[in-house]
Protein backbone atom coordinates (compact mmCIF):
# COMPACT_ATOMS: atom_id res chain seq x y z
CA UNK A 1 0.00 0.00 0.00
CA UNK A 2 2.89 2.42 0.93
CA UNK A 3 4.57 1.76 -2.66
CA UNK A 4 1.11 2.69 -4.22
CA UNK A 5 0.84 5.91 -2.43
CA UNK A 6 4.28 6.79 -3.16
CA UNK A 7 3.33 6.52 -6.58
CA UNK A 8 0.43 8.21 -6.77
CA UNK A 9 2.47 11.30 -5.25
CA UNK A 10 4.75 10.78 -7.88
CA UNK A 11 2.68 10.93 -10.57
CA UNK A 12 0.85 13.97 -9.16
CA UNK A 13 4.17 15.58 -8.68
CA UNK A 14 5.21 15.40 -12.29
CA UNK A 15 1.61 16.40 -13.58
CA UNK A 16 1.87 19.54 -11.27
CA UNK A 17 5.65 19.92 -12.57
CA UNK A 18 4.26 19.51 -16.21
CA UNK A 19 1.76 22.36 -15.55
CA UNK A 20 3.76 24.54 -13.89
CA UNK A 21 5.99 23.86 -16.80
CA UNK A 22 3.41 24.80 -19.33
CA UNK A 23 2.39 28.08 -17.29
CA UNK A 24 6.32 29.45 -16.83
CA UNK A 25 6.06 28.41 -20.41
CA UNK A 26 3.11 30.57 -20.95
CA UNK A 27 4.23 33.45 -18.51
CA UNK A 28 6.84 33.45 -20.63
CA UNK A 29 5.38 33.65 -23.84
CA UNK A 30 3.02 36.81 -22.61
CA UNK A 31 6.50 38.52 -20.96
CA UNK A 32 7.95 38.25 -24.51
CA UNK A 33 4.80 39.76 -26.88
CA UNK A 34 4.78 42.65 -24.13
CA UNK A 35 8.06 43.41 -24.92
CA UNK A 36 7.65 42.45 -28.55
CA UNK A 37 5.07 45.05 -28.20
CA UNK A 38 7.40 47.54 -26.67
CA UNK A 39 9.97 47.41 -28.95
CA UNK A 40 7.10 48.07 -32.04
CA UNK A 41 5.84 50.81 -30.22
CA UNK A 42 7.23 54.68 -30.74
CA UNK A 43 9.20 55.83 -27.53
CA UNK A 44 6.77 58.52 -27.64
CA UNK A 45 3.54 59.38 -29.29
CA UNK A 46 3.75 63.10 -28.84
CA UNK A 47 3.77 65.13 -31.99
CA UNK A 48 6.62 67.19 -33.22
CA UNK A 49 4.20 70.49 -32.36
CA UNK A 50 3.13 68.97 -29.14
CA UNK A 51 7.26 68.44 -28.31
CA UNK A 52 7.95 71.95 -29.69
CA UNK A 53 4.83 73.50 -27.27
CA UNK A 54 6.26 71.43 -23.95
CA UNK A 55 9.67 72.36 -25.03
CA UNK A 56 8.79 76.22 -25.12
CA UNK A 57 7.13 75.82 -21.71
CA UNK A 58 10.33 74.08 -20.14
CA UNK A 59 12.43 76.99 -21.63
CA UNK A 60 10.26 79.51 -19.46
CA UNK A 61 9.96 77.68 -17.19
CA UNK A 62 13.52 76.80 -16.65
CA UNK A 63 13.97 80.69 -16.94
CA UNK A 64 13.16 81.65 -13.65
CA UNK A 65 15.72 80.03 -11.44
CA UNK A 66 19.44 81.53 -12.62
CA UNK A 67 17.17 84.85 -13.53
CA UNK A 68 15.79 84.85 -9.85
CA UNK A 69 19.63 84.81 -8.78
CA UNK A 70 20.77 87.71 -10.57
CA UNK A 71 17.65 90.39 -11.46
CA UNK A 72 17.75 90.46 -7.31
CA UNK A 73 21.60 92.13 -7.44
CA UNK A 74 20.93 95.77 -8.13
CA UNK A 75 18.81 95.61 -4.97
CA UNK A 76 20.87 94.99 -2.38
CA UNK A 77 22.07 98.13 -1.25
CA UNK A 78 18.43 99.65 -1.93
CA UNK A 79 17.48 96.56 0.54
CA UNK A 80 20.15 97.13 3.01
CA UNK A 81 19.46 101.17 3.88
CA UNK A 82 15.90 100.46 4.23
CA UNK A 83 16.20 97.68 6.32
CA UNK A 84 19.55 98.93 8.12
CA UNK A 85 21.21 96.28 7.65
CA UNK A 86 25.28 95.11 7.36
CA UNK A 87 26.75 94.55 3.86
CA UNK A 88 27.69 90.83 5.33
CA UNK A 89 23.65 90.24 6.71
CA UNK A 90 22.57 91.56 3.09
CA UNK A 91 25.23 89.17 1.54
CA UNK A 92 23.49 85.94 3.46
CA UNK A 93 20.37 86.51 1.20
CA UNK A 94 22.63 85.49 -1.46
CA UNK A 95 24.21 82.74 0.20
CA UNK A 96 21.22 81.26 1.56
CA UNK A 97 19.22 81.30 -2.14
CA UNK A 98 22.66 79.46 -3.50
CA UNK A 99 22.47 76.91 -1.02
CA UNK A 100 18.59 76.23 -1.52
CA UNK A 101 19.12 76.06 -5.18
CA UNK A 102 21.39 73.49 -4.54
CA UNK A 103 19.94 71.56 -2.52
CA UNK A 104 15.75 71.70 -3.48
CA UNK A 105 16.57 70.11 -6.61
CA UNK A 106 17.33 67.00 -5.26
CA UNK A 107 13.97 66.78 -3.34
CA UNK A 108 11.42 67.96 -6.35
CA UNK A 109 13.13 66.14 -8.96
CA UNK A 110 12.33 62.77 -7.05
CA UNK A 111 8.92 63.80 -6.92
CA UNK A 112 8.06 64.28 -9.99
CA UNK A 113 10.02 61.03 -11.27
CA UNK A 114 7.87 59.42 -8.56
CA UNK A 115 4.41 61.31 -9.09
CA UNK A 116 4.46 62.72 -11.98
CA UNK A 117 5.94 65.83 -13.93
CA UNK A 118 2.96 68.26 -14.18
CA UNK A 119 1.58 68.26 -10.04
CA UNK A 120 5.24 69.06 -8.62
CA UNK A 121 5.65 71.81 -11.77
CA UNK A 122 2.74 73.84 -10.71
CA UNK A 123 3.13 73.14 -7.03
CA UNK A 124 7.04 74.81 -7.20
CA UNK A 125 5.26 77.58 -9.25
CA UNK A 126 2.94 78.51 -6.28
CA UNK A 127 5.45 78.19 -3.95
CA UNK A 128 8.10 80.86 -6.28
CA UNK A 129 5.01 83.22 -6.74
CA UNK A 130 3.96 83.42 -2.95
CA UNK A 131 7.86 83.59 -2.18
CA UNK A 132 8.02 86.67 -4.50
CA UNK A 133 5.06 88.41 -3.05
CA UNK A 134 6.69 88.05 0.67
CA UNK A 135 9.78 89.29 -0.77
CA UNK A 136 8.06 92.74 -2.28
CA UNK A 137 6.04 93.22 1.47
CA UNK A 138 8.67 92.30 3.71
CA UNK A 139 10.66 94.82 6.11
CA UNK A 140 13.01 92.47 8.44
CA UNK A 141 16.21 90.47 7.62
CA UNK A 142 14.64 87.36 9.05
CA UNK A 143 12.07 87.57 6.35
CA UNK A 144 14.66 88.38 3.77
CA UNK A 145 16.46 85.43 4.38
CA UNK A 146 13.84 83.16 4.71
CA UNK A 147 11.48 83.93 1.55
CA UNK A 148 14.50 83.57 -0.42
CA UNK A 149 14.49 80.38 0.51
CA UNK A 150 11.45 79.68 -0.16
CA UNK A 151 11.59 81.55 -3.44
CA UNK A 152 14.65 79.72 -4.49
CA UNK A 153 13.00 76.40 -3.12
CA UNK A 154 10.34 77.11 -5.87
CA UNK A 155 11.98 78.15 -8.71
CA UNK A 156 15.40 76.00 -8.56
CA UNK A 157 13.10 72.85 -8.66
CA UNK A 158 12.03 73.34 -12.65
CA UNK A 159 15.52 73.10 -13.74
CA UNK A 160 15.52 69.33 -12.85
CA UNK A 161 11.76 68.82 -13.77
CA UNK A 162 12.37 70.17 -17.34
CA UNK A 163 15.02 68.44 -18.28
CA UNK A 164 13.07 65.08 -16.76
CA UNK A 165 10.23 66.08 -18.98
CA UNK A 166 12.91 66.30 -22.10
CA UNK A 167 13.82 62.55 -21.01
CA UNK A 168 10.43 61.39 -21.14
CA UNK A 169 9.82 62.10 -25.09
CA UNK A 170 13.21 62.47 -26.78
CA UNK A 171 15.42 59.21 -27.53
CA UNK A 172 19.06 59.77 -27.20
CA UNK A 173 19.60 60.30 -31.00
CA UNK A 174 17.48 63.66 -30.53
CA UNK A 175 17.76 64.46 -27.18
CA UNK A 176 21.03 66.96 -27.62
CA UNK A 177 19.01 69.41 -29.92
CA UNK A 178 16.32 69.70 -27.86
CA UNK A 179 18.27 70.26 -24.65
CA UNK A 180 20.55 72.76 -25.96
CA UNK A 181 17.30 74.82 -27.33
CA UNK A 182 15.64 74.66 -23.89
CA UNK A 183 18.46 75.35 -22.18
CA UNK A 184 19.55 78.91 -24.91
CA UNK A 185 17.11 81.58 -22.75
CA UNK A 186 17.62 80.65 -19.07
CA UNK A 187 21.71 80.51 -19.66
CA UNK A 188 20.75 84.39 -20.84
CA UNK A 189 19.10 84.89 -18.09
CA UNK A 190 21.98 85.58 -15.65
CA UNK A 191 23.18 88.15 -18.04
CA UNK A 192 19.76 89.54 -18.52
CA UNK A 193 19.27 89.85 -14.82
CA UNK A 194 21.04 92.84 -13.80
CA UNK A 195 19.89 95.14 -16.81
CA UNK A 196 16.66 94.37 -16.15
CA UNK A 197 16.81 94.38 -11.75
CA UNK A 198 18.63 97.56 -12.75
CA UNK A 199 16.06 99.18 -14.70
CA UNK A 200 13.12 98.19 -12.26
CA UNK A 201 15.00 99.54 -9.18
CA UNK A 202 15.83 102.83 -10.46
CA UNK A 203 12.31 103.58 -12.31
CA UNK A 204 10.26 102.03 -9.49
CA UNK A 205 11.88 100.71 -6.74
CA UNK A 206 13.75 97.57 -5.09
CA UNK A 207 9.98 96.29 -4.82
CA UNK A 208 9.14 96.33 -8.02
CA UNK A 209 11.42 93.44 -9.13
CA UNK A 210 9.62 91.12 -7.01
CA UNK A 211 6.46 92.25 -8.36
CA UNK A 212 7.56 92.16 -12.09
CA UNK A 213 8.69 88.07 -10.94
CA UNK A 214 5.09 87.47 -9.85
CA UNK A 215 3.46 88.92 -13.11
CA UNK A 216 5.45 87.08 -14.73
CA UNK A 217 5.32 83.88 -13.09
CA UNK A 218 2.15 84.34 -12.63
CA UNK A 219 1.34 84.27 -16.50
CA UNK A 220 3.59 81.17 -16.64
CA UNK A 221 1.88 79.32 -14.18
CA UNK A 222 -1.64 80.33 -16.19
CA UNK A 223 -0.17 78.78 -19.46
CA UNK A 224 1.64 75.51 -17.21
CA UNK A 225 -2.23 74.79 -15.85
CA UNK A 226 -3.54 75.30 -19.34
CA UNK A 227 -1.53 73.36 -21.57
CA UNK A 228 1.38 71.54 -19.77
CA UNK A 229 0.44 67.55 -20.52
CA UNK A 230 1.79 64.80 -18.20
CA UNK A 231 4.84 63.21 -19.53
CA UNK A 232 6.09 61.35 -17.20
CA UNK A 233 6.49 57.27 -18.20
CA UNK A 234 5.46 55.68 -15.04
CA UNK A 235 2.31 57.64 -15.37
CA UNK A 236 1.45 58.14 -19.02
CA UNK A 237 3.81 55.01 -20.70
CA UNK A 238 4.93 56.55 -24.31
CA UNK A 239 1.52 59.50 -24.21
CA UNK A 240 -0.81 56.74 -24.99
CA UNK A 241 -1.87 55.99 -21.56
CA UNK A 242 -4.78 58.36 -19.98
CA UNK A 243 -3.28 60.66 -16.79
CA UNK A 244 -5.04 60.91 -13.72
CA UNK A 245 -6.98 63.50 -12.98
CA UNK A 246 -4.84 65.69 -10.90
CA UNK A 247 -2.21 65.06 -13.72
CA UNK A 248 -4.31 66.39 -16.45
CA UNK A 249 -4.01 69.60 -18.60
CA UNK A 250 -6.94 71.70 -18.57
CA UNK A 251 -6.28 71.62 -22.41
CA UNK A 252 -5.23 68.39 -22.45
CA UNK A 253 -7.42 67.03 -25.57
CA UNK A 254 -4.84 69.51 -27.69
CA UNK A 255 -1.63 69.34 -26.02
CA UNK A 256 -1.84 64.84 -25.19
CA UNK A 257 -1.78 62.81 -27.64
CA UNK A 258 -4.84 60.90 -28.68
CA UNK A 259 -5.24 57.21 -27.55
CA UNK A 260 -5.96 56.52 -31.51
CA UNK A 261 -2.23 57.44 -32.14
CA UNK A 262 -0.78 54.68 -30.60
CA UNK A 263 -1.28 50.92 -32.10
CA UNK A 264 -2.10 49.61 -28.44
CA UNK A 265 -2.59 51.89 -25.56
CA UNK A 266 -2.59 50.07 -22.25
CA UNK A 267 -5.46 51.21 -19.56
CA UNK A 268 -2.75 51.61 -17.01
CA UNK A 269 0.38 51.14 -15.29
CA UNK A 270 0.92 49.24 -12.61
CA UNK A 271 2.95 50.85 -9.65
CA UNK A 272 3.98 49.18 -6.64
CA UNK A 273 3.40 52.11 -3.41
CA UNK A 274 7.00 51.88 -2.67
CA UNK A 275 8.22 53.00 -6.51
CA UNK A 276 5.89 55.96 -5.88
CA UNK A 277 7.47 57.13 -2.59
CA UNK A 278 10.47 59.99 -3.67
CA UNK A 279 13.94 59.14 -2.06
CA UNK A 280 15.50 62.40 -1.44
CA UNK A 281 19.24 60.43 -1.03
CA UNK A 282 18.70 59.20 -4.77
CA UNK A 283 20.28 62.32 -6.11
CA UNK A 284 23.09 61.93 -3.48
CA UNK A 285 23.23 57.94 -4.28
CA UNK A 286 23.49 58.65 -8.32
CA UNK A 287 27.02 60.94 -7.65
CA UNK A 288 28.26 58.17 -6.05
CA UNK A 289 28.81 55.98 -8.82
CA UNK A 290 32.48 56.63 -10.52
CA UNK A 291 31.19 57.64 -14.04
CA UNK A 292 28.91 60.00 -12.82
CA UNK A 293 30.78 61.18 -10.27
CA UNK A 294 33.68 62.36 -13.15
CA UNK A 295 31.40 63.51 -15.52
CA UNK A 296 30.20 65.52 -12.29
CA UNK A 297 32.89 66.49 -11.39
CA UNK A 298 34.01 67.99 -14.46
CA UNK A 299 30.99 69.80 -14.61
CA UNK A 300 31.12 71.70 -11.64
CA UNK A 301 34.99 72.76 -12.24
CA UNK A 302 33.79 74.39 -15.27
CA UNK A 303 30.62 75.81 -13.88
CA UNK A 304 32.88 77.14 -10.96
CA UNK A 305 35.27 79.08 -13.38
CA UNK A 306 32.61 80.14 -15.07
CA UNK A 307 31.36 81.64 -11.57
CA UNK A 308 34.36 82.90 -11.28
CA UNK A 309 34.53 84.99 -14.22
CA UNK A 310 30.59 86.57 -13.52
CA UNK A 311 30.94 87.17 -10.10
CA UNK A 312 34.44 89.10 -10.44
CA UNK A 313 33.01 91.24 -13.60
CA UNK A 314 31.06 94.38 -11.37
CA UNK A 315 34.34 94.84 -9.37
CA UNK A 316 36.88 94.52 -12.42
CA UNK A 317 34.94 96.69 -14.70
CA UNK A 318 34.20 99.18 -12.49
CA UNK A 319 37.84 99.25 -11.21
CA UNK A 320 39.27 99.09 -14.66
CA UNK A 321 36.74 101.22 -16.45
CA UNK A 322 34.72 103.53 -14.54
CA UNK A 323 31.52 101.81 -14.85
CA UNK A 324 28.14 102.53 -13.47
CA UNK A 325 25.89 99.80 -11.90
CA UNK A 326 23.31 99.77 -15.36
CA UNK A 327 26.97 99.51 -18.07
CA UNK A 328 28.27 96.87 -16.14
CA UNK A 329 24.87 94.99 -16.19
CA UNK A 330 25.36 95.38 -20.06
CA UNK A 331 28.61 93.87 -19.89
CA UNK A 332 26.56 90.93 -18.70
CA UNK A 333 25.26 90.76 -22.00
CA UNK A 334 28.42 89.22 -23.86
CA UNK A 335 27.88 86.19 -21.55
CA UNK A 336 24.28 85.68 -22.41
CA UNK A 337 24.67 86.02 -26.26
CA UNK A 338 27.77 84.07 -26.25
CA UNK A 339 25.36 80.90 -24.12
CA UNK A 340 22.85 80.81 -26.51
CA UNK A 341 24.47 80.84 -29.98
CA UNK A 342 26.61 77.83 -27.81
CA UNK A 343 24.05 76.38 -26.45
CA UNK A 344 21.96 75.71 -29.61
CA UNK A 345 24.95 75.16 -32.05
CA UNK A 346 26.40 72.45 -29.38
CA UNK A 347 22.90 70.95 -29.29
CA UNK A 348 23.17 69.93 -32.94
CA UNK A 349 26.65 68.72 -32.77
CA UNK A 350 25.80 66.43 -30.34
CA UNK A 351 23.01 64.95 -31.84
CA UNK A 352 24.98 64.69 -34.86
CA UNK A 353 28.21 63.04 -32.77
CA UNK A 354 25.84 60.58 -31.72
CA UNK A 355 24.81 59.23 -35.20
CA UNK A 356 27.98 59.31 -36.59
CA UNK A 357 29.12 56.76 -33.69
CA UNK A 358 26.66 55.02 -34.73
CA UNK A 359 27.31 54.63 -37.66
CA UNK A 360 30.68 53.84 -36.96
CA UNK A 361 29.79 50.73 -35.26
CA UNK A 362 26.90 49.93 -37.78
CA UNK A 363 24.27 50.44 -34.89
CA UNK A 364 20.63 51.03 -36.37
CA UNK A 365 19.22 54.36 -35.02
CA UNK A 366 15.66 55.32 -34.82
CA UNK A 367 14.71 58.79 -33.98
CA UNK A 368 11.35 57.55 -32.50
CA UNK A 369 12.40 54.67 -30.39
CA UNK A 370 14.81 54.70 -27.50
CA UNK A 371 17.40 52.32 -28.47
CA UNK A 372 19.58 49.79 -25.64
CA UNK A 373 22.45 51.94 -24.50
CA UNK A 374 23.97 49.43 -22.19
CA UNK A 375 26.21 48.35 -24.88
CA UNK A 376 26.13 51.27 -27.38
CA UNK A 377 29.58 53.37 -26.84
CA UNK A 378 27.94 56.27 -25.06
CA UNK A 379 31.24 57.66 -24.37
CA UNK A 380 32.48 57.94 -27.65
CA UNK A 381 29.57 59.32 -28.96
CA UNK A 382 29.25 62.20 -25.97
CA UNK A 383 32.72 63.29 -25.45
CA UNK A 384 33.42 63.28 -29.39
CA UNK A 385 33.37 66.86 -29.60
CA UNK A 386 33.93 68.42 -26.29
CA UNK A 387 37.41 68.54 -26.04
CA UNK A 388 37.80 71.88 -28.64
CA UNK A 389 35.09 73.36 -25.96
CA UNK A 390 37.17 72.68 -22.95
CA UNK A 391 40.23 73.92 -24.99
CA UNK A 392 38.53 77.00 -25.75
CA UNK A 393 37.35 77.87 -22.60
CA UNK A 394 41.04 77.33 -20.92
CA UNK A 395 42.77 79.52 -23.71
CA UNK A 396 40.09 82.06 -23.46
CA UNK A 397 39.49 82.31 -19.41
CA UNK A 398 43.67 82.41 -19.33
CA UNK A 399 43.47 85.26 -21.67
CA UNK A 400 40.83 87.11 -20.14
CA UNK A 401 42.98 87.20 -16.88
CA UNK A 402 46.02 88.95 -18.70
CA UNK A 403 43.65 91.06 -21.14
CA UNK A 404 42.05 92.78 -18.07
CA UNK A 405 45.39 92.81 -16.50
CA UNK A 406 47.09 95.29 -19.46
CA UNK A 407 43.34 97.32 -19.17
CA UNK A 408 42.73 97.10 -22.87
CA UNK A 409 39.65 98.75 -24.63
CA UNK A 410 36.78 97.05 -23.48
CA UNK A 411 35.81 95.56 -26.87
CA UNK A 412 38.82 92.73 -25.95
CA UNK A 413 37.73 91.78 -22.59
CA UNK A 414 34.04 91.48 -24.10
CA UNK A 415 35.03 89.19 -26.87
CA UNK A 416 36.66 87.00 -24.65
CA UNK A 417 33.50 86.84 -22.37
CA UNK A 418 31.19 85.77 -25.41
CA UNK A 419 33.77 82.92 -26.51
CA UNK A 420 33.80 81.65 -22.18
CA UNK A 421 29.85 82.22 -21.99
CA UNK A 422 29.33 80.06 -25.80
CA UNK A 423 31.95 77.29 -25.22
CA UNK A 424 31.51 76.62 -21.23
CA UNK A 425 28.14 76.00 -21.89
CA UNK A 426 28.79 73.80 -24.62
CA UNK A 427 30.70 72.00 -21.93
CA UNK A 428 28.05 71.96 -19.43
CA UNK A 429 24.73 70.74 -22.51
CA UNK A 430 27.17 68.03 -23.86
CA UNK A 431 27.87 66.62 -19.96
CA UNK A 432 24.33 67.28 -18.67
CA UNK A 433 22.91 64.99 -22.15
CA UNK A 434 25.37 62.31 -21.17
CA UNK A 435 24.12 62.45 -17.66
CA UNK A 436 20.62 61.99 -18.66
CA UNK A 437 21.88 58.86 -20.86
CA UNK A 438 23.35 57.04 -17.91
CA UNK A 439 20.35 57.43 -16.07
CA UNK A 440 16.91 57.84 -18.51
CA UNK A 441 14.20 56.04 -15.90
CA UNK A 442 15.51 59.02 -13.41
CA UNK A 443 16.26 61.95 -15.61
CA UNK A 444 15.13 64.52 -12.88
CA UNK A 445 16.92 63.15 -10.31
CA UNK A 446 20.25 62.61 -12.18
CA UNK A 447 19.51 66.19 -13.46
CA UNK A 448 19.45 67.32 -9.78
CA UNK A 449 22.38 65.54 -8.70
CA UNK A 450 24.00 67.30 -11.44
CA UNK A 451 22.30 70.98 -9.91
CA UNK A 452 23.98 70.48 -6.32
CA UNK A 453 27.17 69.24 -7.28
CA UNK A 454 27.58 72.03 -9.54
CA UNK A 455 26.12 74.91 -7.26
CA UNK A 456 28.10 74.18 -4.67
CA UNK A 457 30.90 74.85 -6.45
CA UNK A 458 29.96 77.53 -8.12
CA UNK A 459 28.90 78.97 -4.03
CA UNK A 460 32.78 78.28 -3.34
CA UNK A 461 33.99 80.00 -6.23
CA UNK A 462 32.11 83.38 -6.16
CA UNK A 463 33.14 82.86 -2.12
CA UNK A 464 36.66 83.01 -2.82
CA UNK A 465 37.11 85.04 -6.12
CA UNK A 466 37.75 88.58 -4.54
CA UNK A 467 40.18 87.14 -2.30
CA UNK A 468 42.10 85.34 -5.25
CA UNK A 469 41.80 88.78 -6.90
CA UNK A 470 43.41 90.91 -3.77
CA UNK A 471 46.13 88.20 -3.05
CA UNK A 472 47.35 87.03 -6.69
CA UNK A 473 46.14 89.64 -9.15
CA UNK A 474 43.95 89.62 -12.41
CA UNK A 475 45.82 87.47 -14.18
CA UNK A 476 47.12 84.72 -12.20
CA UNK A 477 43.82 84.61 -10.83
CA UNK A 478 42.12 83.70 -13.98
CA UNK A 479 45.31 81.71 -15.02
CA UNK A 480 44.81 78.92 -11.86
CA UNK A 481 41.20 78.94 -13.20
CA UNK A 482 42.61 77.65 -16.62
CA UNK A 483 44.58 75.19 -15.40
CA UNK A 484 42.20 73.88 -12.91
CA UNK A 485 40.00 73.21 -15.81
CA UNK A 486 42.86 71.87 -17.78
CA UNK A 487 43.19 68.99 -14.62
CA UNK A 488 39.96 67.84 -16.03
CA UNK A 489 41.32 66.23 -19.23
CA UNK A 490 42.92 63.34 -17.70
CA UNK A 491 39.48 63.00 -16.10
CA UNK A 492 37.36 62.49 -19.20
CA UNK A 493 40.06 59.97 -20.55
CA UNK A 494 39.52 58.25 -18.08
CA UNK A 495 36.06 57.83 -18.20
CA UNK A 496 36.38 57.34 -22.30
CA UNK A 497 38.41 54.37 -21.59
CA UNK A 498 36.61 52.78 -18.58
CA UNK A 499 33.08 54.13 -18.45
CA UNK A 500 31.43 51.80 -20.55
CA UNK A 501 32.69 49.14 -18.74
CA UNK A 502 31.64 50.58 -15.03
CA UNK A 503 28.14 51.20 -16.81
CA UNK A 504 27.63 47.60 -17.67
CA UNK A 505 28.23 46.42 -14.30
CA UNK A 506 26.06 48.87 -13.40
CA UNK A 507 23.05 47.65 -15.24
CA UNK A 508 24.35 44.00 -14.64
CA UNK A 509 23.82 44.70 -10.81
CA UNK A 510 20.32 46.56 -11.45
CA UNK A 511 19.02 43.39 -13.37
CA UNK A 512 19.86 41.17 -10.65
CA UNK A 513 18.22 43.49 -8.12
CA UNK A 514 15.02 43.55 -9.61
CA UNK A 515 15.19 39.52 -10.50
CA UNK A 516 15.81 39.12 -6.74
CA UNK A 517 13.28 41.57 -6.02
CA UNK A 518 10.77 39.71 -8.64
CA UNK A 519 11.56 36.14 -6.23
CA UNK A 520 10.88 38.21 -2.98
CA UNK A 521 7.55 39.60 -4.24
CA UNK A 522 6.52 36.03 -5.52
CA UNK A 523 7.75 34.15 -2.43
CA UNK A 524 5.36 36.39 -0.30
CA UNK A 525 2.35 35.57 -2.80
CA UNK A 526 3.23 31.73 -2.18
Amino acid sequence: MSEEIENEKREEAAEHEIEGRGNNITTERQETQVKEQEAEAPYSIFTSKQKKWIAGLLTISAFFSPFSSTVYLPALQPIQRELKISTTEVNLSLTTYLIFQAIAPTLTGGLSDSLGRRPVFLITFIIYIGANIGLALQNSLPALLVLRMLQSGGSSGTVAIGFGTLADFTTSGERGAYMGAVNAFPLSSPALGPVIGGAIAEAAGWRWIFWFLVIFAGVTLVLLVLGLPETNRKVVGNGSIPPPRLNRAVLNKLVSPSASQSAEAPAKIKRRKRDMIPNPLGSIMIILNKDVFLILLVMSIYYAAFYAVMASLPQLFSQIYGYNELQVGLCFLAFGTGGILGSIVNGKIVDRDFHATAKKYGITVDRKKLEDMTKFPLEEARLKSIWWAMSLVIASVISYGWCLHTKPHVAAPLVLQLIIGGCMISVVNVLSVFLIDLYPNAPATATAAGNLMRCMFGAVSSAVINLMLTNIGIGWTFTFWGLICLLCYPLLFIELRYGQGWRLARFEALVKKQEEQKQKDANSKA
